[in-house]
């Protein structure tokens, strides 16, 4: 009988290794040529999940397998030689130094590989993981595509993350709107303390909503006249101003503003807008309307945390720094560590946005359906967020409830939190209860 060897590392055995095994015995003796650790570690960058000896012990236990011996990662005649070999299976991309009288191809079986598996694998991790429901803002769990996509990076002489980073800031500039985007290290209120120090100046109308928007007049030069006027407030205004600024999306409240009508309403007062967008960007539109944005990586773009960015329109005054690190220029040249990884942490995520939004709506819209009593109105809703005027409660003790910065008497629920998946289950995994009144 012939002696025909398969040669494989099988560091994840498949079926597709089966499928070549039990075809090679009709044509001999099946002997395994088992690529040795240091081999693989050698020629594929990784030690195998299973060690030699494992890997051996399986393969002998498959019945069409009479031996299992130890190989180099190529093939050659002395190979085969050494154990007495006919001949050698593989597949099309045989790169093994036999002869072709010696070699019988065999095509792969479609569909299945190791580094499939293994794909498959980090995809099942991140799933158990994220079995904790977060109905926070953001970060609300981790994508299979953040990590995916991370790799070791470096700012400068890296041309692999130069290519990684040009394709995602160009992406979020499109989503933005807006001409220029510069990006660090840090929070969206970093972004967006340094933004206002950068741009603002002369007279300023905060636009009040609730906690978020209610902090920019904190975040501004001590020295700027600011006036603060409730939403619902700004048809009695009619003074100029140079700056109107607002948060789009009022997380604390689960507010959004018409923020066409306040482009007009800027544009009345002769002033430019500036707008927090860490709510609102990859969620909602018109952020081309604004002149200037600051938002963060980690909710609608779903990425990692710790990225931050300011887009804005061209032409824009801005007011100089004596700062080093306090200093768009600093950044915008990037003369100091940047988010890299963060920023790798959207790589995979670009080409799946428009599906990951998609589940955002659909979470939102199955809320509102199950719990409409509960919520007072349906203008001026945003995509992240829903408030109920009752207390929502954890069926299971891993679902973490959203704490918003807000004196509210009822309860925010964010919808990040099952965008991995089709399948939405916070219906089953909390109920809302009716406020308790107090009082006498």
């Amino acid at each position: 009988m012939k002696r025909i060897m398969v040669d494989m590392s099988t560091t994840l055995l498949h079926h597709g290794h089966i499928r070549l095994i039990k075809r090679a015995s009709q044509y001999g003796e099946v002997i395994v040529g088992l690529t040795s650790n240091e081999e693989i570690k050698k020629h594929k960058g990784y030690v195998p999940e299973l060690s030699f000896e494992y890997r051996k012990e399986i393969l002998q236990a498959i019945t069409e397998v009479a031996e299992v011996v130890e190989v180099p990662w190529l093939i050659t005649e002395k190979v085969l030689n050494q154990y007495n070999i006919d001949q050698l299976v593989h597949g099309e991309d045989n790169f093994n130094q036999v002869s072709p009288n010696r070699l019988l191809v065999f095509p792969r079986t479609q569909g299945v590989s190791s580094h499939d598996i293994r794909k498959l694998s980090q995809k099942s991790l991140v799933s158990i993981a994220n079995q904790k429901l977060m109905l926070t803002p953001g970060p609300a769990l981790i994508l299979h595509e953040n990590l995916s996509g991370l790799i070791p990076v470096f700012g400068r002489g890296d041309s692999e993350y130069q290519s990684i980073a040009e394709k995602v800031i160009n992406w979020i500039k499109i989503l933005s709107g807006q001409d220029q985007i510069v990006y660090a290290q840090g929070s969206a209120t970093f972004a967006l303390e340094l933004a206002a120090h950068t741009f603002i100046s002369g007279r300023v109308l905060v636009v009040s909503t609730g906690y978020y928007s209610d902090r920019l007049p904190q975040l501004l030069p001590k020295c700027k006249q600011i006036d603060v006027m409730p939403y619902n407030q700004l048809n009695t205004v009619n003074d100029k101003y140079d700056w109107v600024m607002c948060a789009y999306t009022e997380t604390s409240r689960a507010f959004k503003i018409n923020l066409e009508k306040l482009r007009t309403k800027a544009d009345a007062l002769d002033a430019k807008l500036f707008v927090d967008a860490t709510g609102s960007i990859g969620l909602e539109t018109g952020h081309e309307l604004a002149d200037v944005i600051a938002f963060s990586s980690c909710k609608g773009l779903f990425g990692l945390a710790g990225a931050c960015f300011i887009a804005h329109k061209n032409g824009l005054e801005e007011q100089k720094s004596d700062s080093f690190y306090f200093n768009i220029d600093t950044h915008r040249k990037k003369m100091v560590t940047g988010p890299y990884h963060a920023i790798c942490s959207l790589y995979n995520v670009m080409p799946i946005h428009s599906k990951l939004v998609t589940r955002v709506k659909n979470s939102k819209q199955l809320f509102i359906e199950t719990f409409r009593k509960f919520i007072p109105s349906l203008e001026n809703q945003p995509l992240l967020c829903t408030y109920v005027n009752g207390t929502v409660k954890a069926k299971d003790d891993k679902v973490v409830l959203y704490s918003p910065r807000s004196e509210m008497p009822g309860s925010i629920v964010c919808h990040l939190g099952e965008v991995h998946h089709d399948e939405i289950n916070l219906i089953q995994r909390i109920h809302v209860e009716e406020l308790k009144l107090t009082g006498k």
